[in-house]
């Protein structure tokens, strides 16, 4: 197998990430240092990251995929310096090493999927795969659905970046005293997933975002089962991808 998939399916990291390490020089097979990309790796070689084992963790009893609902005021990252509330300070020992498939920014909730198979990562948050993912945002203000979500869909430019919404719709949350055609809750669906997307669309047109939840990762919602906030839930890479 080659060594990014090899290195990925052991929880090393995606298989971008992977190669990065490899590149670097961080990586030894057999005590020799290997940068190529192509090398092909066997189970029983001795694999070393900065200097460490890296175990097969075939017999892990651990969960290969985990729910995690996200509450407001935590950071989607292992550690930060300036922010000590991230996401894994909610979460048991056992899972602090997983890594996570897109993250959200600090004021955001919702859903987020963490795995210790570098490959279902990759699967997930690579454009090639095109999973899309739902978010429920709150609006200060009515908006004119229909003219936001042509907009949105045609692309806005912000930051040197054309931004785009597979869909837009009003998003069926409260019952609302607003006259027809104008709402202040929006289903917003993307299969890109770059940087603060959705606030950065809402700015271009002097839209206040009050709340902004993802909802859902491909097949997998939170409409369908219940996993409080701050809580996760071990999932299959079924019920995220489909058959």
């Amino acid at each position: 197998m080659r060594i990014n998939a090899f290195l990925a399916k052991l929880g090393l990291g995606s298989r971008r990430k992977v190669e990065e390490l490899v590149l670097a020089g961080r990586v030894k097979i057999n005590g020799s240092t290997i940068t190529d990309l192509s090398f092909q790796v066997d189970e029983n070689d001795t694999i070393l990251f900065d200097g460490k084992p890296v175990v097969n963790e075939a017999g892990d009893s651990r969960p290969r995929i985990i729910a995690f609902n996200k509450p407001p005021g935590f950071l989607t990252s292992h550690e930060d310096k300036h922010h000590e509330n991230t996401i894994f300070t909610l979460l048991p020992e056992s899972f602090q090493k997983y890594n996570y498939a897109g993250r959200l920014d600090l004021d955001s909730r919702g859903l987020i999927l963490l795995s210790i198979d570098g490959n279902f990562i990759q699967k997930v948050t690579h454009p090639k795969h095109k999973i899309d993912k739902e978010y429920i945002i709150s609006l200060k203000q009515p908006v004119n659905w229909k003219k936001i979500a042509e907009e949105f869909m045609l692309g806005v430019r912000e930051g040197g970046e054309t931004l785009r919404a597979l869909a837009v719709k009003p998003a069926n949350v409260v019952p609302e005293n607003t006259q027809a055609g104008f709402t202040s809750y929006l289903s917003i669906v993307l299969k890109e997933g770059k940087k603060r997307q959705i606030r950065r669309m809402c700015k271009t047109k002097d839209l206040v975002v009050l709340d902004l939840y993802r909802i859902r990762i491909g097949k997998l919602d939170l409409r369908n089962f219940h996993l409080e906030e701050g809580k996760y839930k071990v999932v299959t890479e079924e019920q995220v991808l489909g058959n």
